[in-house]
């Protein structure tokens, strides 16, 4: 049998974020995006099943494969109907593996000495899957980092908050996104790490089953979109996937909840590799679900 030189169908082949390079994490250089897995499960959820978080993120990510494969030159995103300038994409997005499964201690030790490594080289991590402890892990790698956070339970008055779950405190989450823009150029301080947590929890009530904590309010994917974006033009250390849980009932909720997370994250890493893509013109809060 002859020997393919054909592009490989789209899941075949070695599973790596978009189709990316393996790299080492020594070898990583300033200006990269390296990816790193943490199946890590989340006992403070309350159904198991974040562990294959990583696995699942990486497998729907290979559906925009091509933006770091060189034989395709002229991509186009669907939803600007725009052409994407990718060019030096594959050159500097990396998959780095996952870490290795074990003791809690371990895991958090191995996370934080990576984290380090990886802010101390310039480059920025994108982690897929942790959990509340694994985010402050990943804060103590970065001393006096300072934390955008998308969903979530809010932890800390400090950081920065979009569309928060409700704490015990508030019923609903109003988005008052004017103020919002304008109170993230106030609040950043350039000389700092930045740390910006992405979690699933993040969209809208009527997507809301697609993750373990419902909740009331929250952004539809077009919002989350553009604070992605505009995160992504500042000097981001790292970046956590949170909140996904591939084991949830009903192959359609899943799928759409890792779509959800993929298609939005693109925004930032667009942004962070400077590609210039106006995507969308304004940001809003109206509940709308596309099929």
């Amino acid at each position: 049998m002859p020997l393919r030189s054909a592009p490989l169908p789209r899941m075949a082949g070695h599973l790596s974020f978009m189709r990316a390079q393996t790299k080492a994490i020594c070898d990583v250089m300033p200006g990269d995006l390296a990816v790193l897995g943490v199946p890590f499960e989340d006992i403070s959820a309350p159904y198991a099943g974040q562990f294959l978080a990583p696995r699942a993120l990486r497998e729907t990510s290979v559906y925009f494969g091509w933006h770091a494969n060189p034989q395709f030159s002229h991509p186009v995103d669907i939803d600007a109907r725009q052409d994407i300038q990718t060019d030096g994409l594959h050159e500097r997005l990396y998959d780095l593996g996952d870490i290795s499964l074990g003791p809690d201690e371990a895991i958090q030790a191995t996370l934080k000495a990576a984290i380090s490594q990886i802010s101390r080289n310039g480059a920025c991590a994108i982690i897929l899957g942790g959990s509340d402890s694994l985010s402050e892990t990943v804060q103590s790698a970065m001393p006096k980092c300072q934390t955008a956070q998308l969903g979530g339970i809010p932890r800390d008055a400090r950081d920065f908050h979009v569309a928060p779950l409700p704490n015990g405190y508030a019923t609903t989450c109003k988005l008052e996104t004017a103020a919002q823009l304008a109170r993230l150029s106030q609040w950043r301080d350039a000389s700092k790490p930045l740390f910006v947590r992405f979690d699933l929890s993040v969209f809208e009530t009527s997507l809301s089953a697609l993750c373990d904590q419902p909740r009331l309010g929250g952004c539809d994917l077009d919002t989350v979109v553009q604070w992605l974006e505009l995160l992504g033009q500042h000097e981001v250390n790292a970046i956590m996937l949170t909140g996904l849980n591939p084991s949830r009932p009903g192959m359609g909720v899943v799928k759409v909840g890792q779509r959800l997370m993929v298609t939005a994250l693109l925004a930032f890493i667009y942004a962070r590799l400077r590609f210039g893509i106006d995507h969308l013109g304004c940001l809003t809060s109206k509940e709308e679900v596309s099929t």
